[in-house]
């Protein structure tokens, strides 16, 4: 029997709380011991649709999906007819098979007919139970720990009451029961748990928060739009305990000004968008810009132009982000891979945000903000606020200047309130008091000043990050979500075909790391570039900053995110 790996899909119509049992059943394995990848589909709907919650269970790390299903729960018959062929040979199906009639049958595969709406009327249970017996009949399938599901039960329901919890205990037990009595052959996969780890689950879009409730954000506002909305629902649940104003806007426009406006008055704020309510922002983000006030920018994509696919994901914002608004000041952009980054940067982002006085984006994606991840708890040890050139008040001069021109470009900040540092902030070109001049030297002094930030955080930002073999003559290059399946792809070459690769990680895109990345592509014989994106948006920036072409691309831009097992073979064929 294959051990300690499992693929587990769920499918059903919206409505049968499949992306709640995804999320509970992925604790459940996290409990256990063991590292997950859980992805989740639904369609750009308000209502209806077809959803699926797919977990990838590991004894060891795992960083994305894969395509091959080990046990199907079918909710629907459409989720039997899209995935049934993708069931492997002894793989099994939970169903019912008094409400869903199957055409055509596979003898390879076990088919375990769970009669949940029967169960369901006999035990007078709510019909919305029946995804939660289909979890009790996939532990007794895979020879998991009930208790296990009690407790992850308990946590989800048990602040609802009896009336809430013990109709799904009961119905978790009947699926569970029906299974042991009715199918005593085990399945080919059998897990039990291997320890208790105190690991987390959780998505891109938590990390985020967690990150900027560290890093001491205070204002943040969001109109909501897949997929940065579950920011907005974290930190509206979080936002009294930690002492954060959340403002759900009329627009994005309104949202972007009122974060400008939060950090004028010397509080760290945010904005949290995808790339349609990013457009309404272009010029907020300008005015951030003329007026120097920091401000974080998460940017989720998803597939443009227009509203695209509002809940699939892509790589397509890059350019857009960099270029975004019009004339010339420094746009720091990073690109987190996982949930770790996503943290870690996030606070980095405030950090910077403050030093250089400038927007700083954080670049995710639908994968990456929505999926489920297992990651070990982030150690806060070294973490400090720095909030920059901001000036206390014994030491604000009598001569004080706003946009006092320096060899960084970083000016000494004053906030409202201060005795002796009142400026003038507005979005006309100025002198370094802040009074509107169009006068040329004055422009060009200011023009430079503020471009000048670029080579200062290029300076202190080191931009990339390397795995895999530095020696091998191959090595690959992404960023951002691909990431996960990038990683995976190198595990399994090095274990089915002894192929050891490199993988360089471009983390920031502004200021590009130049130097790094010319230092770890110098002398290679094959560069392989791997982008979620048609136009393979980084390889133009290796191009620009480094002229270096990529001697294969490996791109895909179907809406969907990068299998480990398709980037995999897709990389055989140009190796």
């Amino acid at each position: 029997m294959s051990k300690n790996k499992l693929n587990w899909k769920i499918g059903g119509k919206a409505g049968y709380g499949i992306m709640t049992v995804g999320e509970m059943f992925s604790r459940i394995f996290v409990r256990g011991g063991y590292y997950i990848h859980a992805h989740v589909e639904y369609p750009s709907l308000i209502r209806g649709g077809h959803n699926t919650f797919q977990i990838r269970v590991d004894d060891q790390p795992v960083h994305a999906p894969i395509e091959p299903i080990d046990l199907l729960v079918a909710l629907d018959k459409n989720t039997v007819d899209f995935y049934v062929k993708k069931i492997v040979p002894g793989g099994g199906m939970i169903y019912d098979a008094d409400q869903i009639k199957v055409e055509e049958t596979r003898d390879d595969i076990v088919w375990y007919h769970v009669p949940m709406n029967k169960l369901i009327t006999d035990l007078k249970l709510p019909k919305v139970t029946e995804n939660i017996m289909s979890m009790g009949a996939s532990i007794a399938v895979l020879g998991y720990d009930l208790d296990m599901l009690n407790a992850v039960l308990e946590k989800q329901f048990g602040q609802k009451g009896p009336k809430v919890l013990e109709p799904n205990i009961t119905a978790a037990l009947a699926g569970f029961n029906h299974i042991r009595d009715n199918y005593p052959e085990p399945f080919r996969i059998q897990l039990s748990p291997i320890e208790r780890v105190d690991r987390m689950t959780l998505t891109g879009n938590d990390a985020i928060c967690m990150g900027a409730i560290k890093a001491g954000m205070k204002f943040i506002a969001i109109y909501p739009m897949t997929p940065t909305h579950t920011i907005m629902t974290y930190m509206a649940a979080q936002a009294v305990d930690y002492g954060i104003t959340m403002v759900q806007p009329e627009d994005e426009i309104s949202g972007i000004n009122m974060a400008v406006g939060a950090s004028f008055a010397g509080v760290r704020s945010m904005v949290a968008t995808s790339g349609g309510g990013f457009s309404l922002m272009t010029e907020g983000l300008g005015l951030a810009g003329m007026t120097e006030n920091p401000l974080v920018i998460v940017e989720g994509q998803r597939p443009g132009p227009s509203t695209g696919l509002a809940t699939r994901t892509a790589q397509g914002d890059l350019r857009f982000l960099l270029h975004a608004s019009q004339g010339e000041f420094l746009r720091i952009l990073v690109a987190p891979g996982d949930p770790e980054e996503c943290f870690y940067e996030t606070f980095n982002a405030f950090n910077l945000a403050d030093q250089f006085q400038t927007p700083v984006f954080v670049l995710t994606d639908k994968h990456l903000a929505t999926s489920f991840y297992s990651a070990d708890k982030f150690s806060t040890a070294g973490l400090v606020i720095d909030r920059g050139c901001m000036l206390k008040d014994d030491e604000i001069p009598q001569d004080f200047k706003r946009y006092q021109w320096t060899e960084t470009g970083v000016s000494p900040r004053t906030i409202p309130g201060q005795a002796g540092g009142i400026f003038e902030s507005n979005s006309d070109e100025h002198d370094e008091t802040g009074y509107v001049s169009e006068q040329a030297v004055v422009v060009s002094t200011l023009v430079d000043k503020r471009c000048r930030k670029y080579f200062a955080a290029a300076k202190v930002i080191d931009g990339i990050k390397f795995y895999g073999s530095k020696q091998s003559p191959t090595v690959l290059v992404g960023w951002g979500s691909t990431k996960g399946a990038i990683l995976d792809a190198m595990t399994a070459l090095k274990e089915q075909n002894g192929i050891d690769v490199g993988f360089l990680q471009v983390l920031y895109m502004s200021p590009f790391p130049t130097q790094k990345v010319r230092e770890s592509l110098a002398n290679k014989e094959k560069i392989i570039l791997v982008e979620n994106n048609y136009s393979a948006q980084l390889g133009s920036l290796l191009k620009e900053h480094v002229h270096i072409r990529p001697h294969h691309k490996i791109v895909k831009y179907d809406g969907r995110t990068f299998n480990s097992d398709e980037l995999y073979l897709r990389l055989k064929e140009v190796m």
